[in-house]
C-alpha cells in the first residue's frame, strides 16, 4: 500500500468517528507527526526571517563583564543611548551584551565558553565596547586584545581617565591606556549595574569607534540630568 492509498484508508476510517474519538485517535497516532511539521515549519520561519528580513547591522556592540542586570534596565540602557544619540533601531541595532562572565585577572578565570565568545567578537571585529572591573579590564588589555587609546586622538579628551596596563608583547616598553574610568557614570549611579568601579575598554578592531564616542557622550550627559 502506498502512501497515497494509506491516507484514504485512514480518512474514510476517521470520518466515521465522533469528533472526540477522532481528536483521541489523531493525538495517538499521529501527535508526533504534527509536532514534527509544526517544529520545521516554525523553523523555516525563523529562518527565512532572519536571512532576508532580520536587521544584521549594528550601530554598538557592548559586552558587560559579570553583570546580572533585569531585563528591563538593560531596555532602559539601550533607550537612553538610542535616544539621546538619535539612533534608528529599525535601522541597525544596539545589541548590549550583558550575558558574559569571566576574570581574566584570575588564574583559569578565563577558562570558559564565556571568555571564548568574548575573544571570537573582538577578533571578528564585532566588538566595539567592553565594560568591566579595572583588574579584569587591565589583563584583558594586557592581551592585546583591547585598542590602545593613546592611538586615536578621539579619546584624547578622556586622558585624564585613561586606565593603563602593561602589555604582554614585549614590543611595548611602557604602560599602555587601554581603558576609561567611567564609575561615575550612570552605569553605577543610576543603574547599578556594578557597585562601585567599571571601566570602559574598546575592542582591538571595534569598527564603530564614532558612536563609542557618543556612547561615552551620552553616560556623561545623562550622569548630570540624573544625579
Amino acid at each position: 500500500m502506498n502512501l497515497i492509498e494509506y491516507l484514504k484508508e485512514e480518512k474514510a476510517k476517521v470520518s466515521t468517528y465522533p469528533m472526540e474519538k477522532k481528536l483521541l485517535y489523531l493525538a495517538d497516532y499521529y501527535a508526533l507527526w504534527i509536532i514534527g511539521i509544526l517544529f520545521v515549519l516554525i523553523f523555516l520561519v525563523y529562518l527565512i526571517y532572519h536571512m532576508f528580513f532580520a536587521i544584521k547591522e549594528n550601530w554598538l556592540y557592548a559586552t558587560f563583564v559579570n553583570v546580572m542586570p533585569e531585563d528591563r534596565v538593560v531596555t532602559e540602557i539601550r533607550e537612553d543611548f538610542s535616544d539621546y544619540g538619535g539612533y534608528n533601531l529599525k535601522e541597525k541595532n544596539i545589541v548590549l551584551n550583558t550575558s558574559s562572565y569571566f576574570d581574566a585577572s584570575m588564574q583559569g578565570g578565563t577558562n570558559n565558553t564565556y571568555f571564548e565568545v568574548f575573544v571570537a567578537a573582538v577578533e571578528a571585529g564585532d566588538l566595539d565596547i567592553a565594560i568591566m572591573e579595572e583588574d579584569n579590564l587591565k589583563a584583558v588589555g594586557a592581551s592585546g586584545r583591547l585598542l590602545d587609546l593613546s592611538k586615536n586622538e578621539m579619546f584624547a579628551a578622556y586622558e585624564d581617565l585613561f586606565v593603563y596596563c602593561t602589555p604582554y608583547d614585549e614590543e611595548y616598553k611602557a604602560e599602555v591606556p587601554v581603558g576609561i574610568d567611567i564609575s561615575s557614570s550612570i552605569l553605577v549611579s543610576k543603574y547599578h549595574l556594578y557597585p562601585e568601579e567599571c571601566v570602559l575598554g574598546i575592542g582591538a578592531y571595534a569598527e564603530h569607534t564614532d558612536t563609542v564616542i557618543a556612547f561615552l557622550t551620552t553616560l556623561a550627559y545623562l550622569d548630570k540630568e540624573n544625579i
